[in-house]
């Protein structure tokens, strides 16, 4: 199992692992020990943990390093135990920003990582988000590349559209005074009428 493949949803606890996807959302499994599989909807609001980071003082962590870390230091606290040893744990272990993490979040990270310790390998969950997010860095150079291509194409076609307008010019003009000259006969229609 990877952490790409878990998720958290707003409003309903624990984590469920994904298991196919529908229109409109996912389909879900609880990690619990129900491992009840439900649909997600549009409203639901979905975090993969891989997209989760913790405020540290150097910085944001992704969750795959503090997993790892957590699980290197071991004798992690659970979520039932008292708020301040929990957070100064974390303080000691990870550089927890103190000020920017509230206690229910930290209650929330140790709940994570009780029910994933014996279901992920953590060091291989934090390798392979390494991977991906250095995959994610080369498209970039790619786009940049495209763009600065980009403005010397868009170039040509500006100077053709202007030659073409040179010889588009003449019709244009004629159907101007096509369109005048039929807003003339139609005043003077109808102030005969009249």
């Amino acid at each position: 199992m990877k952490l790409k493949e878990i998720v958290a949803i707003s409003g309903i606890g624990g984590l469920h692992k994904i298991i196919g996807r529908t229109k409109t959302g996912l389909i879900l499994e609880s990690l619990n020990e129900t491992k009840k599989r439900f649909p997600t909807g549009i409203q639901d609001k979905v975090s993969v943990l891989e997209d989760i980071s913790m405020y540290t003082l150097s910085g944001d962590m992704r969750l795959a390093d503090v997993f790892v870390k957590l699980h290197e230091v071991g004798n992690v606290p659970t979520n039932k135990d008292d708020a301040k040893k929990q957070r100064q744990f974390l303080i000691d272990t990870i550089e927890l920003d103190s000020e920017r993490v509230y206690d229910s979040d930290i209650k929330k990270l140790l709940n994570w990582y009780h029910t994933l310790a014996g279901l992920i390998d953590f060091k291989e969950a934090a390798k392979e988000a390494e991977k991906e997010e250095v995959s994610s860095a080369e498209p970039e150079v790619k786009v940049e590349q495209v763009q600065e291509e980009a403005p010397a194409k868009t170039a040509k076609k500006t100077a053709k559209k202007a030659s073409d307008s040179d010889t588009d010019e003449a019709p244009k003009k004629t159907a101007a005074k096509k369109t005048a000259a039929k807003k003339t006969a139609a005043k003077k229609s109808t102030k005969s009428e009249e």
